[in-house]
Protein backbone atom coordinates (compact mmCIF):
# COMPACT_ATOMS: atom_id res chain seq x y z
CA UNK A 1 0.00 0.00 0.00
CA UNK A 2 1.64 3.39 -0.93
CA UNK A 3 0.20 6.61 0.30
CA UNK A 4 0.26 9.24 -2.58
CA UNK A 5 -1.13 12.18 -0.63
CA UNK A 6 -2.38 12.98 2.39
CA UNK A 7 -4.74 10.58 3.43
CA UNK A 8 -5.41 9.03 0.03
CA UNK A 9 -3.33 5.40 -1.05
CA UNK A 10 -3.07 3.07 -3.44
CA UNK A 11 -2.40 -0.64 -3.91
CA UNK A 12 -0.78 -2.25 -6.85
CA UNK A 13 0.10 -5.85 -5.74
CA UNK A 14 -3.15 -7.61 -6.18
CA UNK A 15 -4.37 -9.32 -9.70
CA UNK A 16 -6.20 -7.59 -11.77
CA UNK A 17 -6.86 -3.44 -11.12
CA UNK A 18 -4.88 -0.86 -8.67
CA UNK A 19 -6.88 -0.30 -5.90
CA UNK A 20 -7.17 3.14 -4.09
CA UNK A 21 -8.82 4.20 -0.90
CA UNK A 22 -9.65 7.59 0.38
CA UNK A 23 -9.24 7.83 4.19
CA UNK A 24 -10.99 10.17 6.41
CA UNK A 25 -12.63 10.96 9.94
CA UNK A 26 -16.39 9.27 8.98
CA UNK A 27 -14.58 6.40 7.32
CA UNK A 28 -12.96 4.90 4.13
CA UNK A 29 -13.58 5.38 0.49
CA UNK A 30 -12.55 2.23 -1.49
CA UNK A 31 -12.14 2.51 -4.81
CA UNK A 32 -12.61 -0.63 -6.88
CA UNK A 33 -12.44 -3.98 -4.97
CA UNK A 34 -9.85 -7.25 -5.79
CA UNK A 35 -10.79 -10.52 -7.83
CA UNK A 36 -10.15 -13.15 -4.90
CA UNK A 37 -12.40 -13.00 -1.92
CA UNK A 38 -9.63 -13.27 0.14
CA UNK A 39 -7.88 -10.33 -1.13
CA UNK A 40 -11.11 -8.44 -0.82
CA UNK A 41 -11.28 -8.91 3.08
CA UNK A 42 -7.32 -8.17 3.54
CA UNK A 43 -7.70 -4.74 1.69
CA UNK A 44 -11.04 -3.83 3.27
CA UNK A 45 -9.03 -4.01 6.69
CA UNK A 46 -5.62 -2.94 5.97
CA UNK A 47 -7.01 0.78 3.90
CA UNK A 48 -9.59 0.54 7.55
CA UNK A 49 -6.69 1.24 9.76
CA UNK A 50 -6.62 5.06 9.69
CA UNK A 51 -10.37 6.53 9.42
CA UNK A 52 -13.39 6.26 10.79
CA UNK A 53 -15.77 2.98 10.95
CA UNK A 54 -17.96 3.52 7.96
CA UNK A 55 -17.28 2.20 4.81
CA UNK A 56 -18.33 2.42 0.84
CA UNK A 57 -17.11 1.09 -2.21
CA UNK A 58 -17.54 3.07 -5.51
CA UNK A 59 -16.84 0.90 -8.23
CA UNK A 60 -15.20 2.77 -11.88
CA UNK A 61 -17.08 0.50 -13.94
CA UNK A 62 -18.83 -2.69 -14.82
CA UNK A 63 -15.84 -4.65 -15.44
CA UNK A 64 -15.38 -8.35 -14.16
CA UNK A 65 -12.01 -7.35 -12.76
CA UNK A 66 -13.01 -4.71 -10.87
CA UNK A 67 -16.55 -6.02 -9.59
CA UNK A 68 -16.05 -9.65 -8.66
CA UNK A 69 -14.40 -8.93 -5.22
CA UNK A 70 -17.53 -6.53 -4.29
CA UNK A 71 -19.57 -8.66 -2.25
CA UNK A 72 -17.01 -9.48 0.48
CA UNK A 73 -16.18 -5.35 1.13
CA UNK A 74 -19.35 -5.56 2.99
CA UNK A 75 -20.49 -2.30 2.69
CA UNK A 76 -22.59 0.15 0.23
CA UNK A 77 -22.02 0.12 -3.16
CA UNK A 78 -21.74 3.34 -5.36
CA UNK A 79 -21.71 3.28 -9.06
CA UNK A 80 -23.23 4.73 -12.07
CA UNK A 81 -26.44 3.65 -13.26
CA UNK A 82 -25.35 2.29 -16.35
CA UNK A 83 -22.71 0.43 -14.60
CA UNK A 84 -25.63 -0.83 -11.93
CA UNK A 85 -27.73 -1.69 -14.90
CA UNK A 86 -24.78 -3.78 -16.22
CA UNK A 87 -24.56 -5.92 -13.27
CA UNK A 88 -28.04 -6.12 -12.60
CA UNK A 89 -28.31 -8.40 -15.78
CA UNK A 90 -26.00 -10.83 -14.90
CA UNK A 91 -26.96 -14.07 -13.49
CA UNK A 92 -27.07 -13.27 -9.90
CA UNK A 93 -25.16 -16.24 -9.16
CA UNK A 94 -23.11 -18.73 -11.17
CA UNK A 95 -20.42 -20.44 -12.70
CA UNK A 96 -17.86 -17.81 -14.54
CA UNK A 97 -18.46 -17.45 -18.51
CA UNK A 98 -16.61 -19.41 -20.37
CA UNK A 99 -15.54 -16.89 -22.77
CA UNK A 100 -11.80 -16.03 -23.09
CA UNK A 101 -11.83 -12.08 -23.43
CA UNK A 102 -8.30 -11.50 -21.58
CA UNK A 103 -9.54 -10.26 -18.53
CA UNK A 104 -7.40 -10.97 -15.48
CA UNK A 105 -9.96 -12.66 -13.54
CA UNK A 106 -9.99 -15.54 -16.25
CA UNK A 107 -6.43 -17.00 -14.98
CA UNK A 108 -7.19 -16.54 -11.01
CA UNK A 109 -7.63 -19.83 -9.82
CA UNK A 110 -9.47 -18.73 -6.92
CA UNK A 111 -12.47 -17.58 -9.12
CA UNK A 112 -14.61 -20.66 -9.51
CA UNK A 113 -18.28 -19.22 -9.10
CA UNK A 114 -20.09 -15.59 -9.19
CA UNK A 115 -22.24 -13.95 -6.71
CA UNK A 116 -22.59 -10.65 -7.87
CA UNK A 117 -22.79 -7.48 -5.30
CA UNK A 118 -25.68 -4.91 -6.78
CA UNK A 119 -24.48 -1.01 -5.88
CA UNK A 120 -27.38 0.70 -3.82
CA UNK A 121 -26.34 4.26 -4.37
CA UNK A 122 -26.13 5.06 -8.57
CA UNK A 123 -26.47 8.24 -10.13
CA UNK A 124 -26.13 9.90 -13.86
CA UNK A 125 -23.53 12.84 -14.05
CA UNK A 126 -22.43 13.62 -11.08
CA UNK A 127 -22.09 12.92 -7.30
CA UNK A 128 -20.20 14.18 -4.35
CA UNK A 129 -19.40 12.08 -1.15
CA UNK A 130 -19.16 14.28 1.77
CA UNK A 131 -17.05 12.38 4.25
CA UNK A 132 -14.44 15.34 4.39
CA UNK A 133 -13.80 18.80 4.20
CA UNK A 134 -12.78 18.51 0.94
CA UNK A 135 -15.40 16.05 -0.85
CA UNK A 136 -15.36 13.25 -3.20
CA UNK A 137 -16.70 14.17 -6.92
CA UNK A 138 -17.60 11.07 -9.06
CA UNK A 139 -17.91 12.41 -12.50
CA UNK A 140 -19.33 10.36 -16.13
CA UNK A 141 -16.89 9.68 -18.98
CA UNK A 142 -17.50 7.09 -21.06
CA UNK A 143 -15.27 5.37 -23.21
CA UNK A 144 -14.39 2.22 -22.10
CA UNK A 145 -18.23 1.64 -20.90
CA UNK A 146 -21.32 3.82 -20.46
CA UNK A 147 -20.94 3.66 -16.96
CA UNK A 148 -17.17 4.71 -16.96
CA UNK A 149 -16.21 7.55 -13.89
CA UNK A 150 -13.40 8.99 -12.80
CA UNK A 151 -12.97 9.52 -8.80
CA UNK A 152 -11.33 12.86 -7.95
CA UNK A 153 -10.09 14.84 -5.81
CA UNK A 154 -10.11 18.34 -6.66
CA UNK A 155 -8.11 20.17 -3.88
CA UNK A 156 -5.67 17.14 -3.11
CA UNK A 157 -5.66 17.11 -7.04
CA UNK A 158 -6.00 13.76 -7.53
CA UNK A 159 -7.79 11.79 -10.40
CA UNK A 160 -8.25 7.79 -10.94
CA UNK A 161 -9.15 7.21 -13.74
CA UNK A 162 -10.43 3.40 -14.17
CA UNK A 163 -9.77 2.13 -17.50
CA UNK A 164 -9.88 5.64 -19.19
CA UNK A 165 -6.13 5.13 -19.47
CA UNK A 166 -3.93 1.78 -19.66
CA UNK A 167 -0.30 1.55 -19.80
CA UNK A 168 1.76 -1.51 -20.75
CA UNK A 169 -1.24 -2.87 -21.71
CA UNK A 170 -3.82 -3.17 -24.06
CA UNK A 171 -7.06 -1.48 -23.42
CA UNK A 172 -10.56 -3.79 -23.29
CA UNK A 173 -12.86 -2.84 -26.17
CA UNK A 174 -15.44 -4.68 -26.03
CA UNK A 175 -18.19 -2.29 -24.70
CA UNK A 176 -15.72 1.07 -26.12
CA UNK A 177 -17.72 4.03 -27.29
CA UNK A 178 -14.60 5.03 -29.12
CA UNK A 179 -15.23 8.71 -29.85
CA UNK A 180 -16.37 9.48 -26.33
CA UNK A 181 -13.11 7.59 -25.20
CA UNK A 182 -11.19 10.37 -27.03
CA UNK A 183 -12.71 13.03 -25.71
CA UNK A 184 -12.37 11.90 -22.24
CA UNK A 185 -8.69 11.67 -22.94
CA UNK A 186 -8.60 14.73 -24.44
CA UNK A 187 -10.33 16.23 -21.25
CA UNK A 188 -7.59 14.70 -19.53
CA UNK A 189 -5.01 16.42 -21.91
CA UNK A 190 -6.24 20.14 -20.90
CA UNK A 191 -4.65 22.36 -18.28
CA UNK A 192 -7.70 21.71 -16.49
CA UNK A 193 -5.87 18.51 -15.41
CA UNK A 194 -2.29 19.63 -15.73
CA UNK A 195 -1.10 19.71 -12.02
CA UNK A 196 -3.26 16.46 -11.22
CA UNK A 197 -1.91 12.97 -10.13
CA UNK A 198 -3.60 10.59 -12.67
CA UNK A 199 -4.09 6.90 -10.98
CA UNK A 200 -4.90 4.58 -13.56
CA UNK A 201 -6.80 1.66 -12.59
CA UNK A 202 -4.45 -0.99 -14.30
CA UNK A 203 -0.38 0.14 -13.80
CA UNK A 204 -0.84 3.03 -10.96
CA UNK A 205 0.38 6.69 -11.45
CA UNK A 206 0.10 7.67 -15.14
CA UNK A 207 0.79 10.85 -16.89
CA UNK A 208 -0.43 13.13 -19.76
CA UNK A 209 1.72 11.85 -22.42
CA UNK A 210 0.17 8.32 -21.69
CA UNK A 211 -3.26 9.63 -23.04
CA UNK A 212 -1.67 10.36 -25.96
CA UNK A 213 -0.12 7.54 -26.48
CA UNK A 214 -3.74 5.97 -26.16
CA UNK A 215 -5.02 8.38 -28.21
CA UNK A 216 -2.80 7.24 -31.53
CA UNK A 217 -4.17 3.13 -30.92
CA UNK A 218 -7.52 4.13 -30.39
CA UNK A 219 -7.71 5.94 -33.52
CA UNK A 220 -5.64 2.91 -34.96
CA UNK A 221 -8.09 0.75 -34.04
CA UNK A 222 -11.01 3.16 -35.08
CA UNK A 223 -9.64 3.14 -38.45
CA UNK A 224 -9.19 -0.64 -38.87
CA UNK A 225 -12.75 -1.21 -37.43
CA UNK A 226 -14.34 1.75 -40.45
CA UNK A 227 -11.96 -0.84 -43.02
CA UNK A 228 -13.28 -4.02 -41.40
CA UNK A 229 -17.39 -2.29 -41.67
CA UNK A 230 -16.27 -1.75 -45.64
CA UNK A 231 -14.86 -5.28 -46.37
CA UNK A 232 -16.37 -9.10 -46.14
CA UNK A 233 -14.07 -10.37 -43.13
CA UNK A 234 -15.33 -12.98 -41.10
CA UNK A 235 -15.19 -13.21 -37.45
CA UNK A 236 -12.10 -15.37 -37.29
CA UNK A 237 -10.30 -12.99 -39.79
CA UNK A 238 -11.92 -9.65 -37.90
CA UNK A 239 -10.41 -11.55 -34.45
CA UNK A 240 -6.81 -12.22 -36.03
CA UNK A 241 -6.59 -8.56 -37.20
CA UNK A 242 -7.79 -7.81 -33.74
CA UNK A 243 -4.93 -10.19 -32.09
CA UNK A 244 -2.47 -8.44 -34.53
CA UNK A 245 -2.89 -5.06 -32.47
CA UNK A 246 -0.91 -6.58 -29.69
CA UNK A 247 2.02 -6.05 -31.69
CA UNK A 248 1.97 -2.15 -30.36
CA UNK A 249 2.60 -3.74 -26.71
CA UNK A 250 5.52 -4.91 -25.17
CA UNK A 251 4.73 -7.96 -22.76
CA UNK A 252 6.86 -9.23 -20.21
CA UNK A 253 6.37 -13.05 -21.47
CA UNK A 254 5.38 -15.26 -23.88
CA UNK A 255 1.93 -15.60 -21.62
CA UNK A 256 1.63 -12.31 -21.46
CA UNK A 257 1.55 -11.78 -24.92
CA UNK A 258 -1.04 -14.95 -25.76
CA UNK A 259 -3.48 -12.64 -22.96
CA UNK A 260 -2.81 -9.37 -25.06
CA UNK A 261 -3.86 -11.44 -27.92
CA UNK A 262 -7.20 -12.96 -26.09
CA UNK A 263 -8.07 -9.93 -25.50
CA UNK A 264 -7.82 -7.78 -28.64
CA UNK A 265 -9.42 -10.55 -30.94
CA UNK A 266 -12.18 -10.62 -28.30
CA UNK A 267 -12.47 -6.98 -27.49
CA UNK A 268 -11.85 -5.51 -31.68
CA UNK A 269 -14.41 -8.50 -32.76
CA UNK A 270 -17.14 -6.95 -30.53
CA UNK A 271 -16.56 -3.50 -31.22
CA UNK A 272 -16.31 -4.37 -34.70
CA UNK A 273 -20.58 -6.04 -34.20
CA UNK A 274 -21.26 -3.10 -32.10
CA UNK A 275 -20.22 -1.05 -34.83
CA UNK A 276 -21.62 -2.46 -37.72
CA UNK A 277 -24.86 -2.95 -36.11
CA UNK A 278 -25.10 0.94 -35.45
CA UNK A 279 -24.25 1.74 -38.93
CA UNK A 280 -27.09 -0.68 -40.26
CA UNK A 281 -29.31 1.12 -38.19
Amino acid sequence: MKDIVSGVVIETEYDGVTLGAVQTPNGVIMIDAPISMKDAQIWRSSCSRNSGSERLLVLLDEHYDRCLGARAMRCPIIAHEKTAQAITGRNSAGKPQTTRTGSIWESVSEVNSIHWAHPEITFTNEMNINWDDEPLLLEQHPGPARGSIWAILPERKVIFLGDTLLVNQPPFLASADLDQWMESLELLKSNAYKDYILVSSRGGMVTRDDARDLQKFLKKVQRLAEKTANSKSDLAQIEETGASLADEFKAKTKAEMEVFRTRLAYGFSQYCLNFLSKKVA
